[in-house]
């Protein structure tokens, strides 16, 4: 399929990992020891990632990809064009039996206009055989009165006291949700069930560049905890922070971190 565009690339791959993520479930029933649960995540994450290193190496075979589960291409640094993908984001959830994990491919240009250089992004939630992309014309609706905050159950933000105290002074409260992966906080948000995403114990550019295209093409706030917008295909891919957030709720935001 060497004819079709960069998004029809990343849209069909990311339902397609999603599929295959399904069947392997479908066909491998969850294990009772958490350890063999880490196996079996281990297990489908490499299914995935080889699936799509084959695709990439048929459609793309100019083009450099950055997995979470393969070498670093080094040389991705000074390419034109980088695939920045998770196979499978929210691998415990996935292990778990849980509906909140994803796939995630994005398309990182040098020359590229949009925002930190993500010039197509898709995101898949394969247990509701859904997808989201940069393709997606649906901007988000306005904040709720009482604004939600989405965080991750493992590694809360430290500043969540701050923020806590500052959204009770500014709206008289707050709701706090926990979801797993970053691709399904952001998909909470687009579906208009939350607001807010603040991560700041770090992760990998894997982790938020896709996420970050559907967002930002969706009208969102992506950016880290000054307010800058964030840089990938880095030497170092590791990410410190990051916040997602509808525009009206940007500047409580970044108060309630400073």
């Amino acid at each position: 399929m060497t004819n079709e565009t960069d998004i029809e690339l990343a849209t069909r791959l990311a339902i397609q990992a999603g599929n295959l993520l399904q069947e392997f479930k479908q066909n491998n029933p969850i294990p009772e020891s958490p350890t063999q649960r880490k196996e079996y995540g281990k297990k489908a994450d490499r299914i995935a990632h080889n699936f799509l290193i084959t695709e990439f190496d048929k459609a793309r075979p100019q083009d450099l990809v950055l997995s979470e589960e393969g070498l670093d291409p080094t040389e991705r640094i000074n390419a034109e064009r980088c695939w920045i993908v998770d196979p499978l984001d929210g691998t415990f959830y996935f292990a778990n039996n849980r509906n909140d994990f994803a796939v995630h491919i994005a398309l990182w240009e040098k020359k590229a206009n949009q925002l930190s250089k993500i010039s197509v992004a898709a995101v898949s939630m394969p247990v509701f055989s859904t997808i989201y992309t940069t393709a997606d014309t649906k901007q988000v609706g306005k904040a709720n009165e009482i604004p939600r905050i989405l965080v991750s159950g493992s590694r809360p933000p430290l500043e969540m006291p701050a923020l806590t105290a500052k959204f009770d002074e500014v709206f008289g409260g707050v709701e706090i949700k926990s979801v797993g992966s970053v691709g399904a906080k952001v998909v909470q948000i687009l579906d208009g069930h939350a607001d807010i995403y603040v991560h700041t114990t770090g992760f990998y550019e894997w982790d938020i560049a896709a996420p970050l295209g559907i967002a930002d093409s969706a009208g969102l706030i992506v950016c880290d905890s000054k307010g800058n917008p964030l840089d990938l295909n880095k030497e170092n891919v590791r990410v410190e922070n990051v916040i997602v957030c509808k525009k009206e709720l940007i500047e409580v935001v970044l108060q309630a971190m400073s």
